[in-house]
């Protein structure tokens, strides 16, 4: 374990003023990569720095600077990918360890000490999520793959939710532009979570480069979004008869697009299978279309799923596919709710969400 000590790391308070002196002196303890150390914003790019300081050759540095109270900055080692937050609310601060991590509190009651419980929290949660995840890759059954799958969703899911809480608690500050800023490429392939950290959000954050950024991503993104008619397509089913979408105006349709190599479709199949009656009764029609290339590990993937609603195949495979690029579907699975007039309600819903929309649409 590296080791770091900070000797002094203090805020002064100059009431009135827009900035406030920052000095920090530490002493680190061999070896480290690093021959610097900086504060950073969260959002700075490579070469951006509000402080710097050289790491003398016996491990001390001193940072001296000027920084705007409520500000989430960054101490960061550059050479050995270590950063500590700290939110800038104008206290003393000292570092602790815990575990593989460090963190920074203040002496008394501060956002900063509520922001380190947050971060120890979802902290624990990737590590689990990041324990969960090994071995995946080398797994060969398709069915204990999808197993896995669940545990890997149920644990994403958590982490999201958490992200989500946090957004939520530390709203109108850096901090909650910083949850969604540190997950932005995760967010740019999930617009429904990108959807919701934004209105966990709020509009009370305050104007900054980050917050620039942040929304720039989401518009591009929901730019991107297919919405308004469903695209038409033609395709066949298991005994080569062409099936159309359009077959099936008049009814609300789930449109499900996955594949049989693909463990979390896999594991949708057996949740769809529990659910179909009760979706058929509410006057829903499921329809899946593969992205296999070939028929044979489609077919074979029907049989051990033991599917009753209506199976199509797109043999052009994934990456040929003009019925993907139609639906702009980037991987699998990937569900749509159309109702009956042929329009898209919503990308994928889960149960409550496909019952409440045909609630809605139906009053």
């Amino acid at each position: 374990m590296k080791k770091i000590i900070i000797t002094g790391l203090f805020l002064l308070v100059l009431l009135g003023c827009k900035q406030v002196p920052v000095r920090i002196i530490g002493e680190i303890e061999k070896p480290w990569k690093s021959d610097s150390v900086e504060i950073v914003l969260p959002d700075a790019q490579r070469g951006e720095r509000l402080v710097v300081s050289p790491i003398r050759e016996n491990g001390t540095f001193l940072l001296l600077g000027d920084i705007t109270p409520g500000r989430l900055v960054f101490i960061n080692f550059p050479k050995d990918y270590l950063r500590i937050p700290v939110y800038i609310d104008q206290k003393h601060y000292m570092l602790v360890e815990s575990g593989d991590k460090y963190y920074i509190l203040s002496e008394e009651s501060s956002l900063q000490n509520q922001y380190v419980e947050y971060q120890k929290e979802l902290d624990k949660l990737n590590r689990d999520y990041e324990k969960a995840c090994l071995g995946y890759d080398t797994i060969r059954d398709i069915h204990q793959k999808a197993i896995r799958s669940e545990l890997l969703d149920r644990k994403f899911s958590q982490k999201n939710e958490l992200v989500l809480e946090g957004i939520r608690r530390f709203s109108g500050t850096e901090i909650a532009q910083s949850l969604i800023h540190e997950l932005l490429f995760d967010c740019e392939v999930d617009f429904e979570f990108f959807t919701k950290a934004i209105k966990a959000l709020g509009d009370t954050i305050p104007e900054c480069e980050m917050k620039t950024r942040i929304f720039d991503s989401y518009n591009k993104l929901k730019a991107k979004q297919l919405t308004g008619r469903a695209p038409d397509f033609e395709l066949p089913d298991v005994k080569g008869k062409k099936i159309r979408l359009t077959d099936f105006q008049g009814k609300y349709v789930l449109l499900d697009f996955w594949a049989s190599w693909c463990a979390p479709c896999r594991k949708k199949n057996k949740e769809l299978n529990k659910q179909y009656s009760e979706l058929k009764r509410a006057g829903l029609e499921v329809i899946s279309v593969s992205l296999d290339s070939k028929k044979a590990p489609w077919l074979q993937a029907l049989k051990e799923d033991h599917v009753a609603w209506v199976q199509l195949i797109d043999e052009a495979g994934f990456e040929q596919s003009k019925v993907r690029e139609a639906y702009k579907v980037e991987q699998v699975p990937t569900v749509y709710l159309i109702d009956p007039d042929g329009n898209i309600l919503l990308k994928n819903p889960d149960t409550e969400e496909i019952y409440e929309a045909i609630k809605r649409k139906k009053s």
